[in-house]
């Protein structure tokens, strides 16, 4: 699947009130490392803050409110995301 397309169907179900699951590489550009693979199992886009300075960063809703980069998404609902 399409890093994009993964991307818009996560917006469409957030938008629906409908979890899904996906699975990210870690990465701190703070600490300039990784902790490697995150799974989270049930998530929801929360809107970004328009004064957010990181393009690559979305919201989640899974209690907590965490951030991944897109372009690390690794797996949309047992799909495989690539970066096209």
């Amino acid at each position: 699947m399409d890093l994009y397309a993964a991307i818009k169907q996560m917006r469409e179900l957030s938008d629906r009130q409908e979890p899904f699951s996906f699975s990210f590489m870690s990465c701190s550009t703070s600490t300039q490392d990784s902790r490697g693979i995150v799974d989270v199992r049930h998530a929801r886009l929360r809107p970004r803050p328009h004064a957010d300075g990181n393009r690559f960063a979305e919201l989640l809703d899974t209690g907590e409110a965490r951030r991944f980069y897109r372009p690390l998404l690794m797996i949309f609902n047992g799909q495989k995301v690539v970066l096209q």
